[in-house]
């Protein structure tokens, strides 16, 4: 499988324009793009597994791109936090990061019941509407 893709093949692939893209990355959503010694972007791992995330939020689940900005914020402070964890030999030593991760993760878990209840009461309000067009229809 090819490891590296260009502008233009990422644009195919997900369905976005090369401006997209660089916006992403203006705005931090895309990070650590890669780059050839000619300075053009090439996208593969980390910078794929990102898009695709920032995609599947933003279509998929209608989320904002300063809701996914905090999403991405919050797991690049997760993997720093996973990977200060990994270093630390004694028990004692990884229990302040365990003590800042569980407010991170209950910060999301939060935002996830508030996005879920909205979605639900749209969805109730879109079955009410259904059930108004079927019953006048006989």
């Amino acid at each position: 499988m090819k490891e590296r893709f260009s502008v233009d093949e990422v644009c195919e692939r997900f369905g976005v324009t090369a401006r997209t893209l660089h916006y992403y990355e203006e705005i931090g959503l895309l990070t650590d793009v890669p780059r050839t010694y000619g300075g053009h972007r090439y996208y593969e791992g980390r910078s794929l597994a990102q898009l695709e995330q920032i995609i599947r939020l933003k279509e998929l689940l209608g989320i904002s791109l300063q809701e996914i900005r905090i999403l991405v914020e919050m797991e690049d402070k997760m993997e720093a936090l996973r990977e200060a964890y990994r270093r630390g030999q004694a028990p004692e030593e990884k229990t302040p990061f365990l003590d800042e991760a569980a407010p991170i993760l209950a910060e999301q878990i939060e935002r996830m019941t508030a996005r879920i209840a909205k979605l639900e009461e749209l969805k109730e309000g879109f079955e009410r509407r259904l059930a108004r067009v079927n019953e006048l229809r006989g």
